[in-house]
């Protein structure tokens, strides 16, 4: 927790504040092409542990979550690390820059099998799944569309040497199909703008910037309007940050959303100063980068809170020694709430840290204090 900030922002009007979080300097490095994708995610997360890391990394690991890939299913593991690097350079673009670069993307292309689709013999997955996950969802389309669109998009492959994605002109289509009522010759170009020009596009990923913010999801008039207002900006994903933030809605939630696994991981490492190579942490947790258990990425919702995750992330918690930490062993009971984040606690949860370890001598009870801290309900939410 970046204390100083946190004290920067908080003597500013919400307008003033979120503004800053809006212009804050971004860190624009670029993961090398490492062959082992361990050290692609142990690159980011010291970025995203990093004193002073901001809205940036959240919105590249947000996009991650809605456009993944599986490193280990991708194949060739040193797709990830240019996978990364396009979500991170877009991450507070424009949504339609992003995803037309991500549908040519070698490691989606390896994961969804889409460089073996050809025009004799097209593979549908990346078409089924442009529609479904990464633009309007379900009901808008047919499944003669997606034949169409598996069919357009043929010829897309994975040059290993160089480890970039080109189209084969070979096992392309080049004859018209019929997409979404519209015949002529389509390509990949074509199919995705029109579906980021389909109005579903914005009001379904407008929703989801909306709930990973917000924590809940937003009402169905609400809903229509945000998409229709993100359209006329264009799919430009900043003014959409910062209307949301600046949303009575977002400021009136505290501790809406439970934190998903590699959240929780990622709050409770920047306290502990767990390492960011051990890969193990967060896949213990439910939430490994780079690893989701499908193509639709992490569920959202309860599940996080379940008793399963509960226990584990009790266990991890309890696996440490506090006395590790820098202060950890003189902090007193503010310290310990505003390290943790927890700027807005209940009564039961301080009072809680507070008579933690009263019949024990002061080193254990600060240790407990700080465990009982991050057991809190207030953070397995955020």
């Amino acid at each position: 927790m970046d204390l100083q900030r946190v004290d920067a922002l908080a003597g500013l009007e919400w307008d003033a504040a979120v503004q800053q979080v809006l212009d804050a300097p971004v860190n624009t490095g670029t993961v090398a092409a490492f062959d082992d994708s361990k050290q692609t995610i142990t690159w980011w997360t010291d970025r995203i542990l990093a004193p002073g890391s901001g809205l940036h990394e959240r919105m590249t690991f947000f996009w991650h979550t809605i456009l993944t890939s599986n490193r280990w299913a991708a194949g060739e593991q040193s797709l990830i690390g240019p996978q990364l690097n396009l979500l991170r350079a877009n991450a507070l673009g424009n949504y339609r820059t992003l995803l037309q670069a991500f549908a040519v993307d070698g490691a989606l292309i390896k994961y969804l099998d889409a460089d073996s689709s050809t025009r004799k013999n097209p593979n549908e997955n990346l078409g089924r799944e442009l529609m479904e996950l990464f633009t309007f969802g379900t009901g808008h389309y047919t499944e003669d569309d997606v034949r169409a669109a598996a069919l357009a998009m043929t010829g897309w492959q994975v040059d290993k040497d160089n480890d970039r994605a080109y189209l084969n002109q070979g096992r392309a289509n080049t004859d018209p199909v019929t997409f979404l009522g519209e015949n002529k010759v389509w390509d990949v170009a074509s199919i995705v703008d029109r579906l980021c020009d389909h109005p579903a596009t914005a009001r379904r990923i407008a929703s989801l910037v909306w709930y990973h913010f917000v924590g809940a999801a937003p009402e169905p008039a609400v809903a229509d309007e945000l998409g229709t207002w993100w359209q006329g900006q264009n799919l430009e994903i900043t003014p959409l940050v910062g209307r949301i933030l600046r949303e009575p809605a977002f400021r009136e939630n505290h501790y809406a959303r439970p934190r998903s696994g590699y959240e929780f991981y990622a709050a409770a490492a920047s306290i502990v100063g767990w390492g960011t190579d051990e890969l193990w942490r967060p896949r213990n947790m439910g939430q490994a980068l780079y690893e989701p258990p499908n193509v639709a990425g992490w569920p959202e919702g309860d599940r996080w809170l379940s008793a399963d995750s509960m226990l584990r992330r009790a266990d991890a918690l309890f696996s440490f020694d506090i006395a590790s930490m820098p202060g950890g062993m003189s902090s007193d009971i503010e310290e310990i709430l505003d390290r943790c984040g927890l700027f807005v606690v209940s009564d039961a949860t301080v009072n809680a840290i507070r008579t933690a370890g009263t019949d024990v001598d002061e080193g254990s009870a600060t240790q407990l204090r700080w465990r009982v801290a991050l057991s809190s309900p207030e953070f397995q939410l955020t």
